[in-house]
């Protein structure tokens, strides 16, 4: 089986599912405004504009993601990767689930002219654990300069259950 990449779920895709949502629902009822009830003059073309810039808004927020995580994919299936270590975890504070803040691994690489590269994960809903740091994670690259990459930190995780 082909591995993928791990996404979670970000802002953006909740932004666009209810952007989306809400914007197909203005459109709809937009045009039965429009095309059923004539009278109410306006309301139907403002509904359509209104849902239409919502719809759309939605569309490129679920989009975005969905080209960030073909992204990813793409990078795992060419196969070239470097192992770099990771160095800290630090709290996303811009992000909070439940009033808990989800953890970004830093790892570092050190190529052969001594230059270092720091590369971040994504958000990851894990307890800070120091025990990580020090361990090898595969960092996934498309050129030499590293501006496109996917951090593969899913060998890391733990595997907890938590009981609440």
């Amino acid at each position: 089986m082909e591995r993928k990449a791990r996404i979670g779920t970000s802002a953006f895709v909740i932004l666009g599912a209810v952007y989306a949502l809400l914007g197909g629902l203005f459109l709809i009822l937009g045009t039965v405004f429009a095309l059923m009830i004539p009278e109410v003059g306006i309301l139907g073309p403002a509904f359509i504009s209104i849902g239409g810039l919502f719809f759309g808004l939605g569309a490129a927020f679920l989009g975005a993601v969905v080209r960030k995580k073909r992204q990813a994919d793409r990078l795992i299936a060419a196969g070239q990767y470097v192992w770099g270590q990771v160095v800290d975890l630090q709290v996303n504070y811009n992000v909070t689930v439940n009033r808990r803040h989800p953890v970004v691994i830093l790892a570092q690489y050190t190529d052969g002219q001594g230059v270092r590269h720091i590369f971040r994960s994504p958000s990851v809903r894990m307890f800070r654990d120091p025990s990580l740091i020090g361990k090898p994670v595969k960092i996934y690259y498309r050129d030499d300069t590293f501006k496109a990459y996917y951090m593969d930190v899913e060998p890391l995780l733990p595997n907890v259950i938590e009981h609440g």
